[in-house]
C-alpha cells in the first residue's frame, strides 16, 4: 500500500568526480549556515560538493592509500565542524572542511579495517567519536587528541560491525547503537561503556544500517536495515520492535536515514541493492511514494539534511560512482 502520492523527490543535482565506488555521504552543516555534501569511496577521497549546484566545494580531501567506508560530522569545542573518515590501516582522518586541511590522524586499537564512524556527543559536553570494524568491537575516542575515551572496547557483537550511530532520547541522554554480522541491534551507554539491554533481535541476516529516527510527538526510534530485505524500527528505552518489518527492497538493504519534513513530520528513507532509494511513514509502516530508480546500481549510503531554503533533501550514493541529491518536487 502506497500512501501520500503528493509528496516525491526528483533528482536536484546529479554529482559525478569519483573514480571508484561511492560507499558513505554526510552532510555537513557549516558555522556560517552553508551545508555541504561530503562523500567518501573506494578511489582513497572525501569529496565536498553543494548539494544546490552538485558543484565541487575545494580539492578532495585525501592523505592516506585505501578505500574510504564511512565518513561522519563531528562537532568540535572550538566551535569548528570537523570531518571525520575512516582509512586504511585502522586509522581515522579529521579535517576542517572550510580550509581542507588536515587536522588529525589517529591510527586506532582495532585489529582490522575500520568499517564504520559515527560523533556521539557525551553528558558532559564532550563528542567523541565511534568506530567499528570486523574484528567485533566498538572503540571511543577524543577526537582531538585520538585518545581512546574509555580503557576497553565495547564487546558484544559476534561478527564484523557495519554501522554505529547516536541515538538522542527525549529525557537528553545520548545513547549509542550498533549492528552487525551477528544479526543484531546493540545499544550501549557511551559514557560508560556499557551494554545497555538485551541485544535487539528480529533480522535474519547482515544488519548493515542503523540510523535514528526523531518522530513528531517526541519520541525517538530506531531504524536499521539489513541484508533480510526488511527495514524494521526499535524503540531504544523499551528494547523491543515497533510494528511490522518494512517490505519492498528485493534485495539487501544497506543504508536507512530520517527524512524531516516541513509540516512536522520525519520519514525513514532506505537504499538498497536492487538499486532502489525507499521511503516509509514510521508511524504508520507505509511506503511513501513510488520507488525511486536513479541510480544504475546498488545504493550505499544516504544522508538528510536542509538545503539554505529550508526544503528537505537527501543525498544517496552507491556502485555507480555518483552522489545523487533529492528534493521535494515542486
Amino acid at each position: 500500500m502506497v500512501e501520500d502520492q503528493q509528496w516525491r523527490l526528483h533528482v536536484q543535482a546529479r554529482i559525478t568526480g569519483h573514480e571508484g565506488v561511492v560507499n558513505a555521504v554526510a552532510v555537513v552543516p557549516l558555522p556560517d549556515g552553508r551545508v555541504l555534501i561530503a562523500s567518501g569511496g573506494d578511489d582513497g577521497t572525501v569529496r565536498l560538493w553543494d548539494p544546490v549546484t552538485g558543484a565541487a566545494v575545494g580539492a578532495p580531501l585525501t592523505g592516506y592509500e585505501g578505500l574510504v567506508n564511512a565518513v561522519a560530522v563531528v562537532p568540535s569545542p572550538d566551535g569548528r565542524t570537523l570531518l571525520a573518515a575512516d582509512g586504511s590501516e585502522a586509522t581515522v582522518w579529521l579535517w576542517d572542511p572550510i580550509t581542507g586541511q588536515r587536522v588529525n590522524a589517529f591510527r586506532t586499537e582495532h585489529e582490522n579495517v575500520v568499517t564504520a564512524v559515527a560523533a556521539v556527543p557525551l553528558p558532559d559536553g564532550r563528542v567523541v567519536i565511534a568506530t567499528g570494524s570486523e574484528d567485533s568491537e566498538v572503540w571511543l575516542w577524543d577526537p582531538i587528541t585520538g585518545a581512546a575515551a574509555t580503557d576497553d572496547p565495547l564487546e558484544g557483537h559476534q561478527g564484523v560491525v557495519l554501522a554505529v550511530t547516536a541515538v538522542p532520547l527525549p529525557d537528553g541522554r545520548t545513547l549509542l547503537a550498533s549492528s552487525g554480522g551477528d544479526e543484531v541491534v546493540r545499544l550501549w551507554d557511551p559514557a560508560t561503556g556499557q551494554h545497555i539491554g538485551a541485544p535487539l533481535t528480529g533480522h535474519d541476516d547482515w544488519v548493515n544500517a542503523v540510523a535514528a529516527v526523531p518522530l513528531a510527538d517526541g519520541r525517538v526510534l530506531i531504524a536499521s536495515g539489513g541484508d533480510d530485505e526488511t527495514v524494521r524500527l526499535w524503540d531504544p528505552v523499551a528494547g523491543v520492535g515497533v510494528g511490522e518489518p518494512l517490505t519492498g527492497h528485493d534485495d539487501a538493504v544497506n543504508s536507512v536515514t530520517a527524512v524531516s519534513l516541513p509540516d512536522g513530520r520525519v520519514l525513514v528513507a532506505s537504499g538498497g541493492d536492487d538499486g532502489t532509494v525507499r521511503l516509509w511513514d514510521p508511524v504508520t509502516g507505509i511506503a511513501v511514494g513510488e520507488p525511486l530508480t536513479d541510480h544504475e546500481g546498488a545504493v550505499y549510503a544516504m544522508a538528510a539534511g536542509q538545503l539554505p531554503d529550508g526544503r528537505p533533501f537527501l543525498a544517496t550514493s552507491g556502485t555507480d560512482q555518483t552522489v545523487l541529491v533529492w528534493s521535494p518536487q515542486s
